[in-house]
């Protein structure tokens, strides 16, 4: 087997993880973050990353009405940018938590388990970029605006219980701690990540964070 074929084969048996654990984190998310947090393949966290640049890749060409290059110095990349920036400092942040703590900490797991937790996330901001070009604003007051607003509403809901969740989970078993040590840690990250969205929605970065 040449090695051109042996790396198809890998990034291919990458992707398949990549849509398994997804699923496994709808039906089963316990057992399969258990699995997430052992993980080392970082194919996998290449091919979530991506889907988040094709998100605001996405999101900023419905916004403008057109198509948003893929340069270094375009807003998609920009806003990726910062998302990355933000989304290393949280993982960052667990980590030294985790030591000042005296836990059981891992900078893999958290790694992982924290870009698998971003599915929800991914899902309800690629929704919102499609309804917002489907449906664009001003929707009515009708029987029907009624029911879409309804329907978003609980669909929205539905996604953060389940961010809340993985959010949970990849805490508890990256850092290998009671559940009290999580909430304090958590308390912790509150207090920094709250004034960050702030100072990042002021700069127009994110209107609402992506997280």
């Amino acid at each position: 087997m040449t090695h051109s074929s042996i790396t198809k084969s890998k990034v291919i048996a990458s992707l398949v993880m990549v849509f398994h654990y997804f699923f496994g984190l709808i039906l089963y998310p316990y057992q399969t973050m258990r699995k997430i947090v052992k993980e080392k393949d970082l194919l996998q966290i290449g091919f979530i990353f991506l889907m988040v640049y094709v998100y605001f890749f996405i999101a900023n060409t419905v916004r403008t009405r057109a198509l948003s290059p893929f340069f270094i110095s375009s807003p998609s990349f920009i806003t990726f940018s910062f998302f990355l920036a933000s989304f290393f400092l949280t993982v960052s942040f667990f980590y030294v938590m985790g030591k000042l703590l005296k836990m059981t900490v891992s900078f893999s797991a958290l790694l992982f388990s924290f870009v698998y937790s971003l599915f929800p996330t991914i899902v309800w901001f690629m929704a919102t970029s499609l309804l917002y070009y489907f449906l664009p604003p001003p929707r009515t007051f009708s029987g029907y605006g009624q029911l879409f607003s309804i329907v978003f509403v609980a669909f929205s809901l539905t996604l953060l219980f389940w961010r809340l969740i993985l959010f949970y989970l990849a805490l508890r078993f990256s850092l290998s701690a009671a559940f009290y040590k999580i909430m304090i840690t958590i308390l912790f990250f509150l207090l920094w990540y709250i004034p960050l969205c702030i100072t990042l929605y002021k700069l127009q970065v994110f209107r609402i964070p992506f997280i």
